[in-house]
């Protein structure tokens, strides 16, 4: 089974974007560096909770034969005078509700808006760190059923090296 050995959705979120922040060019490198293959730009896109981002990568990280989906997508844009980076993975076939009981549980993220779809809800949540604020925004199924599909995202300041 290919995904035995992979952690667990919201294992892999809080790895890749979370625990230290959206970092775009960390994520880039990661990716080249594992030779993961790219999304189609149009997906990527989609999946960015920023409007007109200067950059934008995005990859398929679904392992073969295990049936399920999961992408990342990082991007880089400007938001009034900030310069942001954000973090989006999209996962199919996972258990929607455990997945926000763990995003809320283990950043204790505080809630700051909703926002009902078709099908849908966006719940907005705010977290922040020592280092900075994260926005984060979790696209569920209104009615989850355990085989769900989630999109989730942070997004903050970029961090500017020194």
């Amino acid at each position: 089974m290919a995904g035995a050995d992979q952690p667990d959705p919201f294992g892999q979120f809080n790895e890749r974007c979370l625990v230290r922040g959206p970092d775009f060019q960390r994520t880039v490198t990661a990716a080249k560096d594992r030779d993961w293959p790219a999304l189609a730009t149009d997906m990527a896109t989609s999946l960015a909770p920023v409007e007109d981002p200067v950059a934008l990568e995005g990859w398929n990280l679904t392992a073969e034969g295990d049936g399920s989906f999961e992408a990342l997508v990082v991007a880089r844009a400007s938001v009034g005078d900030s310069q942001v980076e954000s973090c989006t993975m999209a996962f199919a076939e996972i258990d929607a509700a455990a997945f926000e009981r763990r995003l809320v549980d283990e950043t204790h993220a505080q809630a700051s808006g909703a926002k009902n779809g078709q099908g849908r809800v966006r719940k907005f949540l705010e977290a922040s760190s020592s280092e900075r604020r994260k926005a984060i925004t979790v696209d569920l199924p209104l009615y989850p059923n355990g085989h769900d599909e989630v999109i989730v995202s942070v997004v903050s300041e970029q961090q500017i090296e020194n």
